[in-house]
């Protein structure tokens, strides 16, 4: 395995009374904690040498906390954080966390928001974008399909900001909208601001029919994007509820190794754009 580093993990502290979204959508997921003792062996098995940690419930209070682990634990690499959009006091809130030497960037949570292209068009998204490039940071963004429009929005009006999209834009993981979503990825494609995240993939756990799924979007994310825009992710701990990051590793291994990409190739996609990015 080359070695890694996992651009996307979370962790959910029960004892701070924070509610964790990904419970909905994963029952299975519900009261358990995930803590960064938890980590340490996920990254020990997936060759991963640190982690980017991402905000968990969105909210600026365990942003910072986010922050708090980072300069407690060497497994972090850096930190993504939150700010309130639809909150006047966003340049605020962003202010107090960029600051910090862990912070990284902003991730957009728009399909929290009642009108979520609406949130991406705000006026608060493209103050923070422009506070994000000033600052030489990103900005995530966890969106699907329907709102790649105001993705690319995003991107030209902001040109020297790196957009890295979350989870392979949330695609289904099914053949019959495989080409829809390819094309709808074409389009982002062709902002070379726009980076990409290889993780989120629904899973099943049955190795044939994931390794199929492994191949039809990892294929389309190289042709695409190349190597030099994406990223290695294990979205740990909410993968766990589908299967184990071992599992993606391997799956995404076996990928790579199908599509004949060199030693540099590999180690862009698994490590050097991380180390760039984050």
């Amino acid at each position: 395995m080359t070695t890694a580093i996992d651009a996307h993990v979370h962790i959910w502290d029960r004892s701070r009374g924070e509610t964790f979204i990904a419970e909905t959508q994963f029952p299975v997921l519900t009261g358990r904690a995930f803590l960064p003792a938890d980590l340490v062996p996920v990254l020990e098995e997936t060759r991963a040498e640190s982690a980017v940690l991402v905000h968990g419930p969105a909210t600026v209070k365990h942003a910072h906390y986010c922050l708090e682990l980072c300069r407690q634990h060497a497994i972090f690499r850096s930190v993504v954080g939150w700010v309130d959009l639809r909150d006047p006091d966003a340049a605020a809130q962003l202010a107090l966390q960029a600051g910090d030497p862990a912070f990284r960037g902003v991730r957009f949570t728009p399909m929290l928001d009642a009108d979520p292209e609406g949130y991406l068009r705000s006026a608060g998204a493209q103050s923070v974008c422009a506070a994000l490039q000033g600052n030489g940071q990103l900005v995530e963004i966890l969106a699907p399909q329907p709102l790649f429009g105001a993705v690319a929005d995003l991107a030209r009006a902001f040109p020297d900001l790196p957009v890295v999209l979350a989870h392979f834009g949330l695609p289904d993981g099914t053949p019959e909208t495989l080409e829809t979503w390819r094309q709808a990825m074409a389009g982002l494609a062709g902002l070379p601001n726009i980076h990409v995240k290889l993780s989120g993939l629904p899973l099943t756990a049955d190795p044939a029919r994931d390794r199929a799924m492994a191949r039809d979007h990892v294929g389309a994310m190289l042709d695409l994007f190349g190597t030099g825009r994406l990223m290695y992710a294990s979205n740990w701990p909410v993968a766990t509820a589908l299967a184990s990051p071992r599992h993606w590793r391997v799956l995404l291994d076996e990928t790579l190794e199908a599509a004949k990409l060199g030693a540099p190739e590999r180690d862009a996609l698994y490590r050097g754009n991380a180390l760039r990015l984050y």
